[in-house]
């Protein structure tokens, strides 16, 4: 049997005939439809420059072996021995994680329950937004009974609100947002092992985040950016910080997350420029939670990328604006293709991930929405990845921009998992 002989170089060091094993990032998150690439053109070292790096060679498949470079081949010895007699040390925050949660009810009976409870977290964050805004007093505690709710659907079943989510409109943008947020931070605090307590101060921190937001104005909201945000995108945060002070908020931990949930650990965050720990663990989640959250559904929706070219964006940013064990979870608990993502199956038809099996990600449940031809199907099913066929079998081939389709088909898909003898209405209000 042949063992792998890898060495790691950067991705501009690479060479027609170099056999690429792994990349810093998961083989999942890239197009290359397999794991495993043999450099025949320029074009295959773009396209991997694209995505990752650095890369390891695989030196026993490697028609130029001898011709990787020596300064490469002895720092990747170098840090292989640094790397071996240096104990790996856990993340101190793993301490605090501790719960392990196990999956209670099916997305569809979880849907049932979170259908009237989604409306009542949007009306409340209209109030507390609205409320702010005409200086009236707000009812920051039925927030974070909002925030318990999320939380313990999430724990039942992490796929039913992330759902809604995707399907859902809002009377504002934003208020859909600041849900998708919570749900978000509910699922990530979920795969972490947070306990109640801390996933209800999570998601209660990322739910108020909407109050400076709803009153910058679209042109301030423009302003965002992952690493540059404008001085007017930045009023946001002095706004909401402003207005949960006045409230007196009796969660000291939840007003500390929110005043540093824009910091980042290299620093070049705001308003403090905080590093590293100093930045409280839970505004580290929120952090990186709303970065992804914004790079999927950008304010200008014509920016939005796939989720799995986001975390591809994310696992650039390790140990730089976000360390890399909390990366690793954030990728684990959602997963490269998370619930409501929309996804191109390899026999061409355009799809929306509906649900998701926890131990083999790629085998989710999908609903086909277009046919190969981009034709709206006549007719809806549920595809079970997990059960597919061996011969000719049907996989995910990639992930696709949540704006690749109208909601109002998803809407439609959403109606017959609930009325499956129904016939479905099209977007304007005809039958297919």
């Amino acid at each position: 049997m042949i063992e792998l002989e890898e060495q790691q170089i950067p991705v501009g060091q690479l060479k027609l005939g170099m056999y690429v094993s792994r990349l810093d990032v998961a083989w999942e998150v890239t197009n290359f439809p397999l794991q495993g690439l043999l450099i025949r053109s320029q074009a295959d070292i773009d396209r991997l420059q694209n995505c990752s790096r650095t890369v390891f060679i695989d030196r026993s498949r490697t028609s130029l072996s001898p011709n990787i470079p020596t300064l490469a081949r002895a720092k990747t010895a170098r840090e292989k021995t640094i790397k071996a007699s240096t104990p790996k040390v856990a993340p101190k925050w793993k301490r605090h994680c501790v719960e392990r949660y196990q999956v209670q009810n099916s997305c569809e009976k979880e849907m049932k329950k979170c259908l009237e409870m989604f409306d009542i977290v949007e009306r409340q964050i209209y109030l507390i937004c609205e409320d702010t805004l005409h200086c009236k007093r707000a009812n920051i505690e039925a927030i974070s009974e909002s925030a318990a709710q999320i939380v313990e659907s999430v724990i039942r079943n992490p796929d039913a609100f992330a759902w809604l989510c995707r399907i859902r409109s809002s009377r504002k943008s934003i208020y859909m947002h600041t849900i998708r947020l919570a749900v978000w931070g509910a699922i990530v605090g979920r795969q972490l092992g947070l306990n109640r307590i801390t996933l209800g101060q999570l998601c209660t921190a990322l739910l108020v985040t909407g109050i400076g937001k709803s009153r910058i104005g679209e042109s301030a909201l423009a302003g965002y950016s992952v690493r540059r945000c404008s001085a007017a995108y930045k009023k946001h945060l002095d706004e909401t910080i402003y207005q949960l002070e006045q409230f007196r908020i009796s969660e000291v931990e939840v007003l500390n997350t929110v005043k540093s949930y824009c910091e980042r650990i290299d620093g070049s965050g705001y308003p403090n420029r905080s590093r590293g720990v100093k930045i409280p663990f839970l505004a580290r989640i929120c952090g990186l939670i709303e970065t992804f959250e914004l790079l999927v559904n950008p304010y200008d929706v014509s920016r939005a990328l796939s989720p799995a070219n986001a975390i591809v964006y994310l696992n650039k940013c390790k140990d730089d604006l976000f360390e890399e064990s909390l990366v690793e979870e954030f990728i684990k608990a959602i997963g490269i293709y998370p619930t409501g993502t929309l996804v191109e199956l390899n026999d061409g038809q355009l799809g929306v991930i509906f649900s998701q099996d926890y131990e083999k990600r790629l085998r989710a449940k999908v609903i086909p929405i277009l046919d190969a031809n981009g034709n709206i199907k006549q007719k809806y099913k549920i595809l079970d990845l997990a059960y597919a066929r061996t011969h000719d079998p049907i996989f995910i081939s990639k992930g696709v921009p949540a704006t690749s389709i109208p909601r109002g088909l998803l809407e439609n898909a959403h109606n017959w998992m609930f009325k499956r003898n129904s016939k479905i209405k099209t977007l304007f209000g005809g039958i297919l």
